[in-house]
C-alpha cells in the first residue's frame, strides 16, 4: 500500500466480537460523524472470530466499509493493528464498538490533532451512556506507581475543561492517533490481548516526544463494560499481567528504584482486597504471570527515558474508581 499517495485523512477502525447489534449502532453514528468531515475518510471493521453471523450484519449496516474476518478472537490490539495495516489514512480513529459518537465528535478530534505537528493522539470526552452529565474518561493519566486511570471519572461534565488541554494519553475506547506516531513507536503491543494497551501506547509515545490532547468538544457515549464484563476473572487477569508488562517496558530505572516498594505495597493490598471481596485470585495470577515475563519485556523494549507522571493515586483512589464503575455498569472493576 502506497500511503504517501493516499487522499484519506481519517481511517476509522471498529473491532467486533459477538455484538453485531451494538456494532451496528456504533457504525451508524460513526457514519454520520465522518460525513461532517471536510476530508476523505474510510471505515475498517474487524470481526474477531465471532462465528455468530456478525459479518453479515456488519455488511448490511455499512456495505462500503472494509470488513476483515479473523478466524479466532485474537484480542483488541491484534485485531486493531490488522485493520491499521489495511488502512491508509493520515489519522487512525480507534473505536470501541460500545461507543456512540455525537455528530461533531470526529471533526473536533481532527481539528485539535492538526493544531500542532507534535500531537500524536487526541482523547475524546467520553460520557457514560444513558447519563449525559457524567464523565467516563477525559483522557488517561498514569501515576508514579504505574497505575493508569481515567481522568475525571465519575465527575459531572461541568468539571471538565472547556478548551483542549494536554493529557498523558487517550482512552482506547475513542482515540484519534496520528499514523506517523503509530509508526514511530511501533503501534500497539499485540501481546496485550486487551486492557491497558492504551496506557502502554501513550507511555511509549511520550518517551518519543509525542503529545496527547484532550478535546472536550468531541463527545462520545460509552456503554462501560458492555464488551468485557468488569469483575470477571478474565478482566482481572489481563489487567494484572498487563500492569506488570507496562511497568517492565516503560518505567525508567530511577522510577522503579524510588517507587518500587510503594508499587509492591499497592499491589499486595489490591490483590488482598479483591481476594476477600470478590473471592478470586485472578489479579494475583495475572501479576505472577507478568513477573515471569519481566526480564523478557524489559530487555526487548526500546531505550526508556523518564517522563512526567502523576502523583501516586493509591488504593483509596482505586476503590473510588471501583465504586463509580459499580454504579454505572452494575459490575466491579
Amino acid at each position: 500500500m502506497h500511503r504517501q499517495m493516499s487522499s484519506v485523512r481519517v481511517s476509522a477502525i471498529v473491532v467486533n466480537y459477538r455484538r453485531p447489534e451494538m456494532t451496528r449502532a456504533c457504525l451508524e453514528a460513526l457514519r454520520d460523524a465522518l460525513s461532517r468531515l471536510d476530508a476523505a475518510s474510510e471505515v475498517v471493521v474487524v470481526d474477531n472470530g465471532s462465528a455468530d453471523g456478525s459479518p453479515a450484519a456488519i455488511r448490511e449496516a455499512m456495505p462500503d466499509a472494509t470488513l476483515l474476518e479473523l478466524p479466532e478472537n485474537r484480542g483488541f490490539p491484534t485485531a486493531a493493528s490488522e485493520a491499521v495495516r489495511h488502512s491508509s489514512g493520515e489519522w487512525v480513529l480507534l473505536v470501541n464498538n460500545d461507543v456512540i459518537f455525537e455528530p461533531d465528535a470526529v471533526s473536533e478530534l481532527l481539528t485539535v490533532g492538526e493544531s500542532a505537528p507534535d500531537i500524536g493522539s487526541v482523547a475524546a470526552q467520553m460520557r457514560f451512556a444513558g447519563e449525559l452529565g457524567v464523565i467516563n474518561s477525559a483522557g488517561i493519566g498514569v501515576d508514579r506507581l504505574g497505575i493508569a486511570f481515567d481522568r475525571l471519572l465519575g465527575a459531572p461534565v461541568s468539571a471538565s475543561e472547556d478548551q483542549p488541554v494536554e493529557v498523558f494519553g487517550a482512552c482506547g475506547g475513542a482515540a484519534l492517533h496520528r499514523r506517523q506516531m503509530l509508526d514511530d513507536v511501533g503501534g500497539m503491543d499485540e501481546t496485550y490481548f486487551f486492557a491497558l494497551e492504551d496506557a502502554d501506547l501513550a507511555w511509549r509515545a511520550r518517551m518519543r516526544g509525542w503529545r496527547c490532547m484532550y478535546a472536550p468538544g468531541a463527545v462520545v457515549h460509552h456503554r462501560h463494560g458492555a464488551t468485557t464484563a468488569h469483575g470477571s476473572d478474565a478482566k482481572y487477569f489481563h489487567v494484572g499481567i498487563n500492569r506488570i508488562r507496562t511497568l517492565a517496558k516503560n518505567a525508567d530505572t530511577r522510577t522503579l528504584r524510588r517507587y518500587g516498594l510503594m508499587m509492591i505495597a499497592y499491589d499486595l493490598a489490591y490483590v488482598a482486597y479483591v481476594a476477600l471481596h470478590d473471592r478470586t485470585l485472578a489479579p494475583l495470577r495475572g501479576r505472577l504471570r507478568g513477573l515471569r515475563e519481566w526480564r523478557r519485556y524489559r530487555r526487548a523494549s526500546a531505550p526508556r527515558r523518564e517522563v512526567a507522571l502523576h502523583s501516586p493515586q493509591g488504593l483509596r483512589a482505586a476503590l473510588a474508581r471501583r465504586a463509580v464503575w459499580t454504579r454505572h455498569s452494575g459490575r466491579t472493576a
